[in-house]
Parts: C-alpha cells; structure tokens; sequence
C-alpha cells in the first residue's frame, strides 16, 4: 500500500510540471535576461520545481487523508454503537466514508486493504500498525494505540471509541478552519511575490529599450542574477513562513 509520507507523480503529473516549469524558466529567461541560452543554463529548476510541488501535494495529500479518516472513525464509532462487532464495525465504517467520498479515495482503499486481509486471518493490530506508520499523521497513530489498548484491555470499549473519535474530529474541524484563515495569507504572498515580475513585464512591453543597459553584458547579467537571486530567497522565505506555521497545526 501507499506510503503516505512521500508523494508519487503520475505521468500526467510530471508532464503538466514539465509544461509549468518550462514557462517559468521561459519568462524568468526573457524578463531578467533576453536570452535563450539562459533557459539551458536554468534546466536545472526543474528537480527544485517537482520538490516544491511534491511538498504542496504531500501536505494536500496528508489533509485530506487526515479529513477522510476522521470521518471514517465517526462511522465506525457509530456503528460499534449501533452494536455491530469490531470487524462488522469497520465494513460499516467503509460504506459511510465510500458514500461521501467515492470509491477511489484514499481511505476506502485503506479499509479495502484491511477487511481484505483481515478475511486472510491477518490480525487488527498489524494492520492499523502499518496504517499508523504509512500514514505519517499523529492523529491516525493515537487512535490506532487507543483502539487496540481498548480492544485488548475490555472496559468500556465503545465509549473510549467514542471519546478519541469526537477529540480527533474537534481536532481536524480546528485545524480545517486555521487552514481556511491561512489561504488568504497566502494568496496575499502569492500577489506579493508576482508583483516585481509584473512590473519587469509592464515596463518591458510598454517601455522598450528601458532596460537595455542591463541585457547582453557582463555586468547587466551579474545585476539581473543578483536580482532573480534576492528575489527567490524572498519567494523562498515567504513560502517557508506559511508552511511552518501550518506545520504547527
């Protein structure tokens, strides 16, 4: 099954990043050096550009996995309810969450591959261990250590089930609405970042030769690399700030 702390392109994926990064380097070329030679010299973004993607997607990835899965132990906190056994409990819990979520999410293909081998006499226990570890969320490893210490200590099961479900959802709902707060701190560093390179655009379509001095000599090129230089540890920084203040939640 997937490892959930990495994130694996598909071929569309690495095409459509090919696509993106060539117009990057593109613009960048024409805007801070009028050359093409300069789009060769860049190739190496592009491994720098499918970091940078692979981190946004992975961070995507593990909300999403992390919504899907508080949804999918409120199912099965219900249906332990409800009276159904451990094992009924979890195929209850995979009907709920294929419902909202479809066939071919991720966390229905968890419980597929679960109930899959727990019909193969693999135990409970190993299989949210390996969960727990794949996924690489701290909420998914807290309830797996709760539920198999309810499990093997008896005592009132349903209700520890019921507790970690509701705090890891009170959880989540938190951290979704941070989250909602933060994009628009985003998009204002996204503006912000944009800014310098649509004022090169502006002032090289509507003023031409305002910037010759700085294109085709050694000295223009050395300026204009320390400019795009300055510019990529602010777009850098900005990026770095946003993320770890997501981390923290």
């Amino acid at each position: 099954m997937r490892d959930y702390r990495r994130y694996y392109f598909s071929k569309k994926e690495y095409v459509l990043f090919a696509i993106q990064a060539l117009g990057i380097v593109s613009l960048v070329s024409y805007l801070f050096y009028h050359s093409l030679l300069a789009m060769v010299l860049v190739i190496p973004f592009y491994p720098v550009f499918l970091r940078m993607k692979a981190q946004v997607l992975l961070q995507k990835q593990k909300s999403m996995l992390q919504e899907q899965f508080k949804e999918a132990i409120c199912a099965l906190a219900t249906a332990l309810g409800a009276g159904y056994s451990i094992e009924n409990a979890w195929k209850e819990a995979r009907k709920e969450v294929e419902k909202l979520f479809g066939e071919h999410a991720l966390i229905v293909q968890e419980l597929n591959h679960m109930l899959a081998h727990l019909e193969m006499n693999v135990s409970l226990e190993e299989l949210l261990s390996d969960f727990a570890l794949r996924s690489g969320l701290e909420d998914v490893g807290s309830f797996c250590q709760v539920f198999l210490f309810a499990k093997r200590s008896g005592g009132d099961f349903i209700g520890i089930i019921h507790a970690t479900a509701n705090r890891i959802s009170r959880k989540v709902d938190l951290q979704r609405e941070i989250i909602t707060d933060l994009a628009a701190r985003r998009l204002e560093s996204r503006v912000m970042n944009m800014v310098p390179m649509f004022m090169l655009l502006y002032l090289n379509l509507t003023s031409p030769g305002y910037f010759d001095l700085l294109y085709g000599n050694l000295s223009g090129v050395i300026i204009m690399s320390l400019c795009l230089l300055f510019y990529l540890l602010a777009y850098v920084w900005s990026e770095r700030m946003l993320q770890n203040i997501t981390n923290v939640w």
